[in-house]
């Protein structure tokens, strides 16, 4: 992605973010917060941050402008709990300055019981409910929020202003549209509006914050310059004498928007997008480079499910210059016996072909998980891991994310080589939700895929729906000897890049080296 024009309020406004603070991209996976969707994050916006006069007239300013960018014409102003509420009245405020005087309103915490509420019929009981203006029932109402991730709390507004009769809400007015899809991989705000009839203007998108942070950070050595300066001066401050926190906070700020601008931030937001991003925002964003696991289009993976360590780096030291070998696949039995990382280190003695964790399978787990797994992992220095992401979307969605934040190569399985796996076939998953799992990954940028080697109509499946994603694939395929499959007709089904995973035919052979060879001339 290339950085683009951006109108001048626009700007201002990721300027202003990034200087109080509002805005954060963080560059340590461990500095990430945790949105109301649940979802990982490394960045953040928290509009409680305008919080001073300045802040709120300047932010107020913004809104103004996108509400009459839109096209728009209302009545009244409701704030959307809970930060809509700090929003309204200054947003009304500005609308007024520019020519344009409305009410204002937000719902009350609690319904009022008491004063004029105390004897009311059953559409003055609204007052009980709201503060500020009461809307009439023709009025036009503009909402006000400050992010929209998957807009809970935007269907809860729409609802209770329904629920009161006030039907007409033709705009929702957001500071920072995050740009994501929902649970089931839908664009967030277009479903809303689709389900509510109301129009969502942003005053920026995430798509904008990371053009803006791209070409701002031309201006990095600039800033890294102003700060030193201010620590410097610092120093020689003697707090007995002269308050220094203004300096501090200003020193605090910079190294707000350093952070921000730091390559590595940026480009941990633009991968998070990757994952969790709409069509719009990937396509904004490009195609996402390839991932490279091995270094040649076709090769023979040796499945590493022997019982001892022993038997491991035998099977290593046999196979390693074998010219058709071209890598070395991991189980959970040799990681959990052993540690990762002692298996990893036995292999790196004679060989520097990657390592492909398997356990057997990763992703069935909760999405917050998928962190602690890319840890470890990551710390074993294993170079790629086979997901098989089977509790549904958002695991799928995290674990992906949070592997390639730490560096790990990922390879995507959705069908197994068993018989009864599929619903098709007398099993639990449907075939539809298999195939699933291959477009998701395919969408985050991931073209290396899993499938059954015994299985060649499935390949072929596969292969049309993740093509169907734009993506050139890369198939890994189990299930030969024991299993039945051939891997010259998985090959040939599956296309140029190929690579088959095989176990029992060579790790029990007499000649683990002469089997390695018989298995790659196959290719």
């Amino acid at each position: 992605m290339r950085p683009f024009p951006l109108e001048e309020y626009k700007a201002q406004f990721i300027q202003f973010l990034l200087q109080t603070g509002a805005l954060k991209v963080f560059e340590n996976p461990d500095e990430d917060r945790t949105l109301k969707s649940k979802r990982i994050s490394p960045w953040f916006v928290n509009m409680g941050d305008f919080n001073d006069g300045d802040s709120s007239q300047i932010l107020s300013e913004l809104y103004a402008d996108a509400i009459f960018g839109s096209g728009v014409e209302a009545d009244v102003l409701y704030g959307i709990p809970d930060k809509g509420v700090g929003l309204v009245a200054p947003v009304a405020i500005a609308m007024a300055r520019k020519g344009r005087n409305m009410s204002w309103c937000f719902s009350r915490k609690d319904e009022k019981k008491h004063g004029e509420a105390s004897h009311l019929g059953p559409e003055e009981r609204i007052k009980a409910l709201l503060v500020g203006r009461i809307p009439q029932t023709d009025n036009a109402i503009i909402q006000l929020d400050d992010v929209f991730t998957a807009g809970d709390a935007k269907y809860d507004a729409h609802n209770f202003l329904v629920g009161l009769g006030r039907t007409n809400l033709p705009l929702l007015a957001i500071g920072v549209d995050r740009q994501e899809v929902n649970v089931r991989g839908q664009n967030a705000i277009r479903i809303y509006e689709d389900a509510t009839r109301t129009r969502v203007v942003s005053i920026v998108n995430a798509m904008e914050i990371i053009s803006y942070l791209m070409d701002a950070k031309r201006q990095l050595p600039k800033l890294k310059a102003l700060k030193q300066q201010l620590q410097d001066k610092r120093a020689t401050i003697d707090e007995a004498v002269m308050d220094a926190s203004e300096l501090d906070k200003a020193i605090e700020r910079f190294s707000l928007v350093e952070s921000a601008l730091s390559s590595r931030a940026i480009e941990r937001l633009a991968l998070y997008m990757r994952v969790y991003g709409t069509e719009e925002a990937r396509a904004a964003l490009g195609i996402a480079p390839e991932q490279l696991i091995i270094g040649r289009d076709r090769s023979v993976i040796p499945a590493c499910d022997v019982p001892t360590l022993e038997h491991f780096e035998k099977l290593v030291k046999s196979t390693c210059d074998v010219e058709g070998i071209g890598g070395y696949k991991i189980g959970f039995e040799l990681g959990l016996r052993y540690g990762l990382r002692t298996v990893v280190e036995t292999a790196r003695k004679y060989t520097d072909k990657p390592i492909i964790y398997d356990h057997q399978k990763a992703g069935t787990d909760i999405p917050d998980t998928g962190r602690n797994f890319a840890r470890v992992m990551k710390e074993a220095s294993v170079d790629a891991v086979i997901m098989f992401p089977q509790a549904g979307p958002e695991t799928e969605r995290a674990w992906i994310y949070h592997a390639l934040d730490h560096g790990l190569k990922v390879i995507i399985g959705g069908r197994m080589t068993h018989p009864a796996y599929a619903v098709s076939e007398g099993g639990f998953i449907t075939d539809e939700g298999a195939l699933e799992m291959y477009r998701i990954g395919a969408r985050a940028g991931i073209n290396h895929f899993v499938v059954p080697g015994n299985k060649p109509d499935v390949i072929l499946q596969v292969k049309e729906a993740v093509e169907a994603e734009g993506v050139s694939p890369v198939f890994y395929a189990p299930g030969f000897v024991a299993q039945g499959g051939k891997i010259g007709e998985a090959a040939r089904v599956a296309g140029d890049r190929f690579h088959g995973i095989v176990g029992r035919g060579i790790y029990q052979a007499k000649d683990m080296k002469q089997a390695a060879i018989e298995h790659t001339s196959q290719l």
